[in-house]
């Protein structure tokens, strides 16, 4: 009898050591998370009328950090960028990395030929990573139901950023530079604020499924 309650325990404690690792925990101490402004510095990125990229993802980022450090508590918010200076793919990548953080959020703006418009947030294509999957689609969710933008979907791709990091990770895309409509209102204060709330509350709502 003692022998099996002795293995009773054993075997709980390796099926609960399993999910740990699995899961991102907030017990074992602040989560971190990495928030990545696009480009910077010489790598303007996509350029509209009257802005450019680097510019609109410093903006959105530092106002994302903001509404997560007043309003989240245990949790650490860190930019790899916070100012319009060139970092390499690599380093942004290695940064998080160096920093152990839990969670990392590539902020950018799109471009294309012609009349294109909306929302898309991005996972690696060979990570099935179902908690990268879940902040992506909470990200989706809160652009389309709260800030009334149109939802191109949640999408695989190889980016560096999403490949060279060990944790969840996600890229989105705010909204086309290269429309005019979508450029302006990336370009007001209202329209910068609206999005970095969207991507604070689907952070939050995904820090709620962890406890």
């Amino acid at each position: 009898m003692r022998h099996g309650k002795y293995a009773y325990i054993i075997m709980w404690g390796v099926l609960l050591a399993l999910f740990c690792t699995s899961v991102p925990a907030l017990a074992e101490g602040r989560f971190k998370i990495v928030i990545d402004a696009g480009h910077g510095g010489r790598d303007q990125g996509a350029a509209g009328r009257k802005t450019q990229e680097k510019d609109i993802t410093l903006k959105i980022a530092q106002r994302t950090g903001k509404y997560i450090r007043r309003r989240t508590r245990g949790v650490d918010v860190i930019l790899t960028r916070d100012k319009d200076e060139f970092i390499s793919l690599n380093e942004r990548a290695n940064f998080a990395n160096f920093c152990q953080a839990d969670l990392f959020i590539s902020i950018h703006a799109n471009s294309a030929r012609g009349y294109a418009e909306g929302t898309e947030t991005f996972v690696w294509n060979k990570r099935h990573n179902p908690w990268s999957l879940k902040l992506a689609q909470l990200i989706q969710e809160e652009y389309t139901e709260r800030g009334k933008r149109k939802n191109r979907g949640v999408k695989k791709a190889n980016f560096a950023v999403l490949r060279n990091t060990n944790m969840p990770a996600v890229l989105t895309e705010v909204g086309f530079i290269s429309n005019a409509q979508e450029e302006k209102y990336l370009r007001s204060r209202r329209g910068r604020r609206k999005l970095a709330y969207c991507i604070y509350q689907a952070v939050k709502q995904y820090l709620e499924t962890l406890k």
